[in-house]
């Protein structure tokens, strides 16, 4: 089977997340966060029904995050063993690349938060709440609090699972894609559960989507800088 060339690859790698943004921009300004955020709103109890539910505050909000401390703990442990064990330490620079990357999304997600006026959808009076909605680009009005809502902060913690992808590219496994999947697939999964309490909209787990993503791209050719050409598809 063909391959695609690797440098046609890295230029989808590098350029979808900035598609990505401007579509995020876009659910802001074409009032699709508000359009998709309605549907989880009664506006007859003035509630969100969901924003207690089970499912999605503890099962993928309260359980999502332990499995992020669980596997930070797993991390901590292989981590450790790679320093006494002599078949492990080959693996010593990947795994402190999956803790960098892993780690630099969800931070910069938090730096985030702690300086945008972007507020959760159940604060907005909008949804009968107390706040402004306030989109990425626009005014500020004085006085305001900062958000704390944007990026998404959950969706950030599944996301960061992207870096293994990179992870499973430098041994070289054909399950690379999976890698990628996983990370893709507990983020929106984390993302969603948010959006239906109320916590985000879209466009917030989108931007926390391309964070994470150029996170884990950015470190992987720092930490490994001549293995860009073997970002493409295939064996």
């Amino acid at each position: 089977m063909r391959q695609n060339k690797p440098e046609g690859y890295l230029s989808l790698m590098t350029l979808l997340p900035l598609v990505l943004l401007l579509i995020g921009v876009m659910f802001e300004y074409s009032g699709f966060d508000v359009w998709w955020g309605s549907h989880f709103y009664d506006y007859q109890s003035q509630s969100w029904p969901f924003r207690d539910h089970w499912l999605f505050d503890t099962i993928i909000h309260d359980w999502g995050r332990r499995f992020i401390i669980l596997v930070a703990v797993l991390w901590l442990i292989f981590f450790f063993l790679t320093f006494f064990l002599n078949p492990l330490k080959k693996y010593k620079k990947i795994m402190i690349y999956f803790l960098v990357a892993a780690a630099a999304g969800p931070l910069i997600v938090g730096a985030g938060k702690q300086t945008t006026h972007i507020y959760t959808p159940w604060d907005l009076k909008i949804f009968s709440g107390t706040l402004p909605y306030i989109r990425i680009f626009d005014p500020v009005p004085n006085g305001a609090p900062i958000g704390e809502a944007f990026p998404s902060g959950h969706a950030a913690g599944g996301y960061a699972f992207f870096s293994l992808y990179f992870l499973l590219l430098h041994l070289r496994s054909p399950y690379r894609i999976y890698g990628f999947l996983f990370g893709l697939g507990l983020g929106l999964i984390f993302g969603l559960g948010q959006q239906v309490r109320g916590a985000h909209f879209p466009s917030h787990d989108l931007f926390s989507m391309v964070i994470c993503w150029y996170a884990a791209l950015i470190f992987y050719f720092i930490f490994y800088p001549n293995e860009w050409s073997h970002c493409h598809y295939g064996k």
